[in-house]
């Protein structure tokens, strides 16, 4: 299937229905799928794509009683906010799919600086932040047969009006928040899948590389001091970017560390390592 972004528009425009389609152009369509509730688009998703469902299927719901982000942390998805998982079958090699998690993050962080004139951070490997704050959580799931991507079910989930717990309001933000008014869940999927468009064939053509300037430019955290948690051991230094593989780069006080996942957090600039 492919996607186009001439004239990207929502045929039903008051509000998300139970299941309706964007319309890409005169002759190019793919599905969505709109839950009122749902434990979470990724299941969903990813049960159609072992159904053998084609690319562009795509799940959205009014709320998910069991969203989750990288490593399983519970995402709250509350009413008001936009989740959603995209079941998409790029013919790339398994360990190029970490690319696809960054190039959603410039994706999203384009759809805001060119639809609400808002500056963003891409915050490796997945998140994207307004302010410092988290705005937007990414995660890709991956089903591989004999060494070949099968299918990659890539979730998005996206604060817009919806309302967040106290615990969490002094590192997350909403759109409705940033900008002082209610915003349009359409109008945000309608500019999300705009940019979607080039941007994935040309991933899918010709690999990350024309987007790794960009990226940088828009990471967050970009010559300060992080540390970063793989799993296996914390590494502090200062952050570097990404190569051209994904890779965070840190400068440690012996080293640079070429860090493949993980989860980072920024240290201040008096208590962590000078570099």
């Amino acid at each position: 299937m492919k996607f186009s972004s001439a004239n990207c528009v929502f045929i039903k425009s008051n509000e998300f229905y139970s299941e309706y389609e964007i319309e890409m152009d005169s002759k190019r369509r793919f599905s969505i799928r709109y839950y009122k509730e749902l434990e979470s688009t990724q299941i969903v998703v990813k049960e159609l794509a072992e159904k053998g469902l084609d690319e562009g299927i795509v799940v959205i719901a009014k709320k998910q009683t069991g969203g989750y982000g990288r490593d399983k942390k519970k995402w709250v998805s509350n009413v008001g906010g936009l989740w959603f998982s995209i079941l998409l079958k790029p013919l790339i090699q398994p360990n190029e799919i970490s690319k696809l998690t960054l190039l959603l993050g410039i994706m999203l962080g384009r759809v805001f600086e060119k639809k609400y004139n808002i500056n963003s951070e891409i915050k490796w490997p997945n998140d994207v932040l307004i302010s410092g704050k988290k705005i937007v959580g990414i995660i890709t799931e991956i089903s591989v047969k004999q060494n070949k991507t099968n299918w990659v079910a890539a979730g998005i989930g996206v604060n817009i009006n919806n309302s967040l717990p106290k615990y969490l309001e002094n590192i997350s933000i909403s759109l409705k928040n940033v900008l002082k008014r209610k915003i349009s869940r359409l109008e945000f999927i309608s500019a999300f899948f705009n940019e979607f468009e080039d941007l994935y064939f040309d991933f899918k053509k010709n690999g990350f590389g024309n987007f790794l300037k960009e990226y940088n430019d828009k990471i967050a955290y970009k010559n300060r001091n992080i540390v970063v948690d793989n799993g296996y051991c914390v590494i502090t230094g200062k952050n570097l970017g990404i190569d051209e593989s994904g890779r965070l780069i840190v400068k440690t006080e012996n080293k640079l560390e070429k860090i493949v996942s993980g989860t980072v957090r920024l240290v201040e600039d008096k208590i962590g390592i000078v570099l």
